[in-house]
């Protein structure tokens, strides 16, 4: 049963990190944080062998379904959704691109879950868009895409959907601010609660930092910027105007972005919220 609350944790595993030491600092912060729902990016997929998240989860009561579940592997990683709850859909939609965009499809995952009242179905979607700094175009078209495929499929009367994950863009992208409400895109427009804000945090958030010895070579290669930092992962939460059933920030907070014995779980920190599902 739900204890009033519904806890959230998403991070992006880095694909092949150096020390597979990382997945058990992963493992143990699911462990300690007990949450209902989990989104994984960048899972490692061994073929017939077991994946990378089932060795995370394994023994923890996750029902867990693997991007390569759903669809024939074309590289060797790709986005989970784990669950206290049991998942009754699953869906994998490809995300819209421009030509060079093209030789690396991106993708939403989504899942229908089964949750106790007073959330009863919910929509969790685990979406990846395109990380190059230069193609905030394309994430745009993936961010409006992501909310055309929610307005599709969420209940307007039911619980509000929850995006987690790593969406590979700053607050300040037209992407982002597209999707918390801040300006229309396309001829569109929407609103999800940013969880990090909502909680009332004044820092910045940062969640993929050259602090971290597995981002600093990637940020000289792509950005060439002294002490890089930027806020990539979020949770958002479907608005109170437009989803019917209550859902509120409590808490949120910046996880596994401190080494343990000089082993980083990821290249990416990662993200943990709590809502509250009843007002006081």
């Amino acid at each position: 049963m739900l204890d009033g609350k519904l806890r959230i944790f998403t991070l992006n595993l880095n694909n092949q990190r150096p020390d597979p030491r990382g997945d058990l600092l992963v493992r143990n912060a699911v462990i300690d944080l007990q949450p209902d729902l989990i989104s994984f990016q960048e899972v490692d997929w061994n073929g017939e062998d077991a994946h990378q998240g089932t060795a995370i989860l394994a023994g923890l009561d996750y029902q867990s379904i693997h991007q390569f579940d759903l669809q024939r592997p074309d590289r060797p990683y790709g986005t989970l959704i784990a669950s206290r709850w049991p998942i009754s859909r699953s869906d994998l939609v490809k995300l819209p691109s421009t030509e060079r965009g093209k030789a690396f499809p991106r993708a939403l995952q989504a899942a229908e879950i089964e949750m106790p009242e007073p959330i009863g179905c919910l929509l969790f979607i685990n979406p990846k868009p395109h990380y190059e700094p230069h193609m905030e175009l394309e994430r745009e078209m993936q961010a409006v895409a992501l909310a055309d495929y929610i307005e599709r499929n969420a209940d307007a009367d039911g619980f509000p959907p929850i995006v987690a994950g790593d969406l590979d863009a700053t607050p300040a992208a037209s992407s982002i601010r597209f999707l918390t409400g801040l300006q229309s895109l396309h001829g569109r427009s929407t609103h999800f609660v940013d969880a990090w804000t909502a909680a009332g945090n004044e820092g910045p958030g940062y969640t993929w930092a050259c602090e971290n010895t597995l981002v600093k070579e990637v940020a000289e290669r792509i950005i060439r910027e002294k002490g890089h930092r930027r806020r990539l992962d979020y949770i958002l939460v479907g608005a109170p105007l437009l989803y019917s059933g209550y859902a509120r920030v409590e808490t949120c907070r910046v996880i596994l972005d401190r080494p343990c014995n000089g082993v980083w779980a990821s290249g990416h920190f990662g993200v943990f919220a709590e809502l509250a599902l009843y007002s006081q």
